[in-house]
């Protein structure tokens, strides 16, 4: 898969998620859930936000992952490659949305379902 096309497929991926919206910073697209960024995209890279004891596991499974650069030590980077399967990406931006939305206060959780819920 082409970078166009993985960027495009996770793009599509995370503005399904309830709450979400993108500000350009950094010189790429940033995803926000409320007012806290949890995924990145940038020309050459991924980054998405996960729990620590998760980042070390990633890491070590696939090479094409390692520790931020842009975004912070807590987040990972994700570099382009053939190798990688999109549903991996996939679901580091699942588990970084969850992680996110947790960490929310339990009223903006009950105000994010009652918008989206009606």
């Amino acid at each position: 898969m082409k970078t166009e096309e993985i960027n495009r497929k996770l793009e599509e991926h995370i503005l399904s998620f309830k709450g979400i919206h993108t500000e350009e910073q950094y010189g790429g697209k940033v995803f926000y859930l409320v007012s806290k960024p949890f995924a990145a995209i940038f020309s050459e890279t991924i980054e998405i936000k996960a729990k620590n004891d998760y980042n070390e596991t990633i890491r070590i499974l696939h090479d094409e992952i390692s520790e931020g650069k842009i975004m912070g030590k807590d987040w990972n980077e994700i570099r382009y490659s053939e190798n990688l399967p999109f549903e991996v990406i996939s679901d580091m931006a699942d588990r970084g949305y969850r992680m996110t939305y947790a960490s929310l206060p339990k009223k903006v959780q009950r105000e994010i379902e009652e918008y989206y819920h009606g």
